[in-house]
């Protein structure tokens, strides 16, 4: 059974870990920003190369684990994040 271990700071909710997570064991879960250090200012959002600056929301999505059962261990989510804020742990 695996763990997925994250370092909110540095992760920028793009998703991107479960999107290539084959297993769909992935999901993003919201968190309101009282909880994170600091305040957003602004965001952007890329679609099919177009960026687009939109307002932040009150409420931020972080990565977990949904259905540990699912995951096999294969690293894809580790590896394809661009910020380097998760971290995939043996229980």
């Amino acid at each position: 059974m695996f763990s997925l271990q994250l370092n909110p700071k540095q992760c920028i909710s793009c998703g991107i870990c479960m999107d290539v997570c084959n297993p769909k064991a992935i999901s993003m879960r919201c968190i309101s920003i009282k909880g994170i250090e600091g305040k957003i200012i602004s965001c952007s959002v890329l679609d099919n190369g177009y960026v687009e600056e939109q307002k932040p929301s009150p409420k931020m999505s972080f990565p977990f684990l949904e259905i540990p059962a699912l995951c096999n261990g294969c690293n894809d989510c580790v590896d394809e994040c661009p910020t380097s804020a998760l971290v995939l742990a043996t229980k």
